[in-house]
C-alpha cells in the first residue's frame, strides 16, 4: 500500500459538485430510476440531469439498469411510447472502506458502491491506553488487512471512513476530544492518509449510524430522523431534510454531553451532569460499583464483560444494580424527550451497545417517554430498537465515502 499519502485534492466546480451528490443521492435512494424523476426529485433542470449522468456513465459509477422480468416484461415501464432509459449505482465501480474506533478494538469493512459488505477484520486493542502514532499505525494495519483478506486492488478503494468518539470537526478530520487520544485536537485524518495512502474522512461514531441508517436503513424512508447511540458513550446523529446536520464548525449535535445535573455526576469530558454521566456504561459501572466495594468493575476483561454482568444481575433480581438501570433508563427517556421538543423527527432511532440492556433500563426509558408524550400537543414519534454490532458502525463509515467521495 502507498504511504506518500493521497494526492492533493483536485479543484472542483462547487455547483457541479452539488449537482452531481443531489442526482446520486436520488439515484442511490430510488434506483432504478429515470431522467425526468431525478429531475422531478432534484429540482435540477433537465439539461443538467441529462449532463450529470452522462458524466456519471463515462466515468462508470452509475450503469444503465437491468428493468425486465421474468417473462421478459419491461418492469415499471409506461405501457405506451418509448420505454424510459432507467440508472442505477454501478456496485463494482470502486469499493469503500469503514473503520470504527472503540476503546478496545477497530473494527474495519469493505464494501462495494452498492453497500454490500465485502469482507471485514476485527483488531482487539487497548485503544483507550495507546499513544496517537501507534493508534494510527494500528488503524492502518486493520485496513490493509481488510483489504488483504478481501482480495480487492487498493487502487479501487475509493476512500476510508473512520468513525471517532467525541468531538469531531468536519470535514478537517481533527478530533478536538475524544476518550481515546491523549493530546487535542488530534489531525487524525492527516496523519491516517500520510500512513496508508488513501483517502480518508474523519466523522464522529454516531453521525455514522445516521449516514447508514439513511443509505440502507430507515432512514430511506425519513426525510428528518435522528439516531441515539449509548454504549461506551452517548451519541447522537441527526438528519434533517435528508442531509446529516453537523453544526456550523462540524461539531454539532453532541447530544451526550448535553447537560442533565447542575454540578452533578462527573463525564469522562472533564464536565459535570453530562447525559452520558448517567447513561453510558462507564456509568453505570461506576454507580453499581458504590453498592458492591467496587466488585461491578473488578475481575472483568473489559467494559463489555462488565455491563453483560451487571445486566445479568439486574434481571436476576439484584434490586440495587436494578435502580441503577433504572435511572439510567430514565435519563435517557429524559433527554430523548427533549430532543423531540427540540426537533420533532419523524422517528427516533436507539442503536450501540444498550439496546441490549436490563429490563429495569428499557422500562423506564418508555416510562419517560410515555410520561413526556401524556404532557405533549402531538404524539411522540416512533422509538425504534435496532441492535447493530460493530459492523454497521464500519459500514456507516463506507457510506460516508460514498456519500462524500463521488462528487
Amino acid at each position: 500500500m502507498d504511504t506518500r499519502g493521497p494526492s492533493p485534492r483536485p479543484a472542483a466546480d462547487p455547483v457541479r459538485q452539488a449537482s452531481r451528490k443531489r442526482v446520486i443521492d436520488i439515484i442511490r435512494e430510488r434506483g432504478p430510476v429515470a431522467r425526468v424523476e431525478i429531475t422531478d426529485h432534484t429540482g435540477l433542470s433537465p439539461a443538467t440531469v441529462t449532463s450529470v449522468t452522462a458524466d456519471l456513465l463515462d466515468e462508470g459509477l452509475i450503469r444503465l439498469a437491468d428493468v425486465h422480468g421474468a417473462a421478459g416484461e419491461t418492469v415499471g415501464q409506461p405501457s405506451r411510447g418509448r420505454p424510459r432509459t432507467l440508472l442505477e449505482i454501478e456496485p463494482d465501480a470502486g469499493f469503500a472502506i469503514g473503520v470504527k474506533l472503540s476503546l478496545d478494538q477497530i473494527s474495519a469493512t469493505l464494501t462495494n458502491m452498492s453497500g454490500e459488505i465485502i469482507g471485514t477484520d476485527l483488531t482487539q486493542a487497548p485503544i483507550d491506553t495507546m499513544e496517537t502514532a501507534d493508534i494510527v499505525r494500528t488503524t492502518a494495519d486493520c485496513i490493509r488487512a481488510v483489504v488483504t483478506k478481501s482480495g480487492v486492488e487498493t487502487g479501487d478503494v475509493k476512500g476510508v471512513g473512520v468513525g471517532v468518539p467525541g468531538y469531531v470537526g468536519y470535514p478537517e478530520g481533527d478530533v478536538h476530544w475524544s476518550p481515546l487520544f491523549d493530546a487535542s485536537p488530534t489531525p487524525f485524518r492527516a496523519l491516517l492518509e500520510a500512513e496508508i495512502g488513501l483517502r480518508a474522512h474523519v466523522d464522529n461514531d454516531a453521525n455514522l449510524i445516521a449516514l447508514a441508517e439513511k443509505w440502507f436503513g430507515v432512514g430511506r424512508h425519513h426525510s428528518s430522523f435522528l439516531v441515539v447511540t449509548v454504549e461506551h458513550g452517548v451519541g447522537m446523529g441527526l438528519v434533517v431534510d435528508n442531509r446529516l446536520y453537523r453544526g456550523s464548525r462540524g461539531l454539532g449535535a453532541e447530544f451526550g454531553h448535553t447537560k442533565l445535573v447542575v454540578g452533578g455526576a462527573l463525564c469522562r469530558c472533564g464536565q459535570r451532569g453530562c447525559i452520558e454521566a448517567y447513561v453510558s456504561d462507564y456509568a453505570i459501572v461506576r454507580e453499581a460499583s458504590i453498592f458492591d466495594g467496587g466488585a461491578a468493575a473488578a475481575g472483568h476483561r473489559s467494559m463489555r464483560d462488565a455491563m453483560d454482568a451487571l445486566i445479568a444481575r439486574a434481571d436476576g433480581g439484584d434490586a440495587n444494580v436494578a435502580a441503577v438501570f433504572r435511572r439510567a433508563g430514565q435519563y435517557l427517556g429524559i433527554g430523548i424527550a427533549n430532543l423531540v421538543d427540540v426537533l420533532d423527527p419523524a422517528v427516533v432511532i436507539l442503536s450501540g451497545a444498550r439496546t441490549h440492556s436490563a429490563k429495569a433500563f428499557f422500562s423506564a426509558l418508555q416510562g419517560a417517554l410515555g410520561d413526556a408524550n401524556e404532557a405533549m400537543p402531538r404524539p411522540m414519534p416512533s422509538l425504534e430498537i435496532h441492535p447493530w454490532g460493530d459492523e454497521i458502525w464500519a459500514r456507516g463509515a463506507a457510506a460516508l465515502v460514498l456519500d462524500e467521495g463521488l462528487v
